[in-house]
């Protein structure tokens, strides 16, 4: 036996069989696997798993207003940029959950997100109640660029669409069946601490985000 086999041998001894460590893998991912632990915070349901988004979200300098359906949308919006003293204008993506509404006074431009955008609108996949995070996954309906580009970014979701935790996250995204190229979980706009800790928001994107939380 050369040097060779005896070192690739000694390492395949060392993992053990392949088709036994897949089969552990599968059975990890599969319908049978155990679930993990839970803390107490993921483990929300109803109106308090929606409220507990709210409470987390805004904890890390997010803003949250509810609105009873997405035809709401556009004067919600005209609302949170004249109050923000942004122009009537945003930029999206192909959602849609958008198309077809009446935007009035608001200008919607799409595409991908462009640099020093005043203002950018986009549509969570889901959310984790637990941390008040979003989850947003790429494409040409929320381009990820709308996700950090934008000064303000606006979020669309759905009250359903809100987990208790980051495990049922994960899940909802397994079963959706979509492969887009990035999901990225945001929690509250961008910032730093890492001159003097002093908190700065805007530091690497967005420097304010809004959730327009809509009721089924």
């Amino acid at each position: 036996m050369s040097a060779r086999d005896r070192i690739l041998a000694a390492a395949s001894s060392k993992l053990g069989d392949a088709k036994s460590r897949k089969a552990a893998v599968d059975a990890r991912l599969g319908a049978g696997r155990q679930p993990s632990l839970k803390p107490e915070i993921a483990l929300t349901d109803g109106a308090e798993r929606v409220e507990r988004f709210i409470a987390q979200a805004e904890a890390v300098q997010a803003t949250v207003s509810r609105h009873a359906a997405v035809s709401e949308l556009p004067a919600a919006l005209s609302d949170q940029l004249r109050n923000r003293n942004l122009p009537q204008a945003v930029r999206a993506g192909s959602e849609p959950d958008f198309a077809g509404l009446d935007w009035g006074g608001v200008e919607v431009s799409h595409g991908k997100g462009r640099v020093d955008e005043p203002a950018t609108l986009s549509r969570a996949f889901c959310a984790a109640a637990e941390t008040g995070t979003l989850a947003l996954t790429s494409g040409p309906e929320n381009p990820v660029t709308l996700t950090f580009l934008g000064e303000t970014h606006f979020v669309v979701l759905k009250a359903s669409e809100i987990e208790a935790g980051y495990e049922g996250v994960w899940d909802r995204f397994r079963k959706s069946g979509r492969d887009p190229r990035t999901l990225n979980l945001v929690t509250g706009p961008s910032r730093t601490a890492d001159i003097e800790q002093k908190l700065e928001l805007g530091a690497h994107g967005p420097v304010a985000l809004h959730i327009f939380l809509v009721n089924d």
